[in-house]
């Protein structure tokens, strides 16, 4: 039986307030769950492209990104075997690369009642 990809949520937000001035963060869902090696080579990535993680926040934030830090980092998951999707408040980078998540209803325009 063929095992099933490992996917990576990477659900970006605006964490731009308080003590903290970031360019860009997320919040990670992995599934299904993966080895503890698995988990580190995915951190690994982050952490390589800038991103720290934040406890009080509990999102991975980067403050001082390098160019083309988001395309590299999706890149680089995807050469893990990974399949990477976006939520929430995605950076115009990566919407620049998926043109036809533009097109979509807003989450909110999906739900609303059709007259």
């Amino acid at each position: 039986m063929p095992r099933k990809p490992v996917e990576v949520s990477l659900q970006w937000r605006d964490e731009s307030y308080g003590s903290v001035s970031a360019d860009s963060a997320f919040r990670t869902f992995i599934d299904p769950d993966v080895s503890d090696s698995m988990y580190e080579k995915i951190c690994r990535k982050f952490r390589k492209h800038g991103f720290q993680i934040n406890h009080s926040r509990a999102a991975w934030i980067a403050e001082s990104p390098k160019p083309n830090y988001l395309t590299n980092l999706v890149a680089e998951l995807e050469a893990l075997g990974c399949v990477v999707q976006h939520e929430g408040h995605v950076p115009a980078e990566l919407r620049a690369m998926d043109p036809v998540r533009d097109e979509a209803p807003a989450e909110a325009d999906a739900y609303a009642p059709k007259m």
